[in-house]
């Protein structure tokens, strides 16, 4: 299918809506499984401290392999990287529908973390087909894609498993999961042309191996790339405390649901869509993806300083409105500045980096946000994550770059 497509049909398919289908009915499967994995995680006897490091399992390997993955695309293309890892994926929810303690449900998720190349393999295939004037554009077509999948996945989710959490089905939903991820899978490999050219491709094949080790090194030692990554690092693990202990934060002060979880999680997205499917090109196109950067941490400041102080449904909402709006804008305009600062040559590698480095961060955020939650209230895993994004601010501040303010305030975008 791959010769079939890239040599006889190339010139009549457009790639990005394509990828934005493929990218959107996978996030649906995963999308359904948000809202439900701490209760899932609960019912076969953890409390919140394994809820969380159980879902981080996850993050850890995606960590551990989204280099790897990366590396993989860059010398064989992102198609084959895209429909290994979806079937994966497609496998870890099966794995889940049937797992009935506790070792199952880890084994799950870590199958999971493993195969969740598709991340950084999709990002790559949009930075090989996007000019650096449309980057961000693009990229934030594919955040719509990830934007959509959790406005449909959660309320999916939230059906099938019900209202009443004693009685909540959770196979329906990793079952549709995995049914969704498969059909993710064969939309690759029947239909999406490959976006690595075979020029780029033998040259990466054929050139000296570098260890795994210099290659962290000669990302790292790129001063641009590893400010990004560290931005990203923190700016990450303040997001990772929000998912992995919003549901129990609402279960536990509001009496929140797997449904009411769902349609607050679906809100969200929706205004992760709007951002990132119509807003972003513009506005980066007016000020720039540095301007962009600024105005999205001080939203997620704020917003994380709302919600740690919520308790009722009029903060909840404001909170989680204002976080959506600098989540929606971070994201694509950090990936669009790394796959900047990458070469043609090593992209997927590079954003195969910065993916692990996020994933990382969802390993650590989780570990003691979970404690936190535990040990020191509800709203204390929030609190830190309003002290991670001042960080993320100081860091994007006094390091970015030595005429940051005149990148800032100038009328210059870049």
């Amino acid at each position: 299918s791959y010769w079939f497509f890239n040599r006889g049909l190339a010139v009549t398919i457009k790639p990005i809506p394509i990828l934005f289908l493929i990218v959107f009915i996978d996030l649906v499967g995963f999308g359904i499984m948000i809202p439900l994995l701490p209760f899932y995680v609960e019912r076969v006897g953890a409390g919140p401290e394994i809820i969380t490091l159980t879902m981080g399992l996850y993050s850890l390997f995606q960590f551990i392999f989204a280099p790897i993955w990366g590396g993989l695309s860059d010398r064989f293309g992102r198609c084959p990287v895209l429909s290994i890892s979806l079937l994966g994926l497609s496998v870890s929810y099966l794995i889940l529908a049937f797992a009935d303690n506790l070792l199952l449900v880890m084994f799950s998720r870590i199958v999971g973390g493993v195969m969740a190349g598709n991340i950084s393999a999709a990002f790559a295939y949009v930075a090989d087909i996007t000019s650096e004037k449309d980057r961000a554009k693009g990229m934030g077509l594919l955040g719509a894609a990830f934007g959509l999948g959790f406005i449909f996945g959660p309320v999916i989710g939230g059906l099938l498993a019900g209202s009443d959490l004693e009685s909540a089905n959770f196979v329906a939903p990793s079952l549709t999961a995995s049914m969704l991820s498969f059909i993710a899978f064969l939309g690759v490999i029947l239909v999406l042309p490959e976006s690595l050219s075979e020029e780029i491709k033998k040259h990466n094949s054929t050139k000296k191996s570098q260890k795994f080790r210099d290659k962290i090194k000669t990302v790292l030692l790129k001063r641009a790339i590893f400010l990004l990554v560290s931005i990203g690092f923190t700016a990450t693990m303040a997001w990772s405390m929000l998912e992995t202990t919003l549901a129990l934060w609402g279960n536990r002060l509001l009496d929140l649901g797997p449904r009411e979880l769902g349609l607050l999680l679906t809100y969200v997205g929706i205004i992760g869509v709007i951002l990132q499917g119509f807003l972003i090109g513009p506005i980066t196109a007016k000020i720039g993806e540095i301007k962009v950067l600024f105005i999205a941490f001080i939203f997620l400041f704020i917003g994380f300083f709302v919600i740690s102080f919520a308790g009722g449904w009029t903060l909840l909402i404001l909170a989680l409105t204002i976080l959506s709006i600098g989540n929606g804008l971070a994201n694509p305009s950090l990936s669009s500045l790394v796959s900047q600062e990458s070469g043609e040559d090593d992209r997927g590698s590079v954003l195969g980096f910065y993916q692990g480095a996020s994933s990382l961060a969802r390993v650590i955020g989780p570990m003691y946000s979970g404690f936190a939650f535990a040990n020191l209230g509800p709203s204390f895993p929030f609190m830190i994550a309003t002290g991670w994004m001042a960080i993320s601010l100081l860091i994007l501040i006094f390091l970015a770059s030595p005429n940051f303010f005149n990148r800032i305030f100038s009328s210059n975008n870049n």
